[in-house]
């Protein structure tokens, strides 16, 4: 998995923007969608999530593992959408895989 899978799955969603917090109301249930499938590819072992921080990492795992506190918090969209738009950010800064 590459930068690209993960960018892949923000454009299935057509969320792939990092204003995504603007859209709470416009695309409500793209951005749960989005959050949980993101969710579950940060938890893989994968040599991209290796390069995004901890934190990313750690709030998947929790939200995943039914973290009441976690999931209460992003119970809210405007939570999930601020961590999507955090991440997308982030993203940006990742170098590309260079196809040889």
């Amino acid at each position: 998995m590459s930068k690209e899978t993960y960018l892949n799955i923000y454009k299935k969603y057509d969320l792939y923007r990092s204003d995504i917090y603007m859209l709470t109301e416009k695309k409500p249930a793209e951005i749960f969608f989005l959050f949980e499938e993101i969710c579950e590819e940060l938890v893989e072992q994968r040599a991209i999530n290796r390069q995004i921080p901890p934190e990313f990492i750690k709030n998947a795992q929790l939200f995943l593992g039914q973290n009441t506190f976690i999931n209460v918090y992003f119970s809210f969209i405007d939570n999930r959408a601020f961590f999507l738009s955090d991440l997308i950010d982030f993203l940006a800064l990742i170098k590309s895989a260079k196809k040889i």
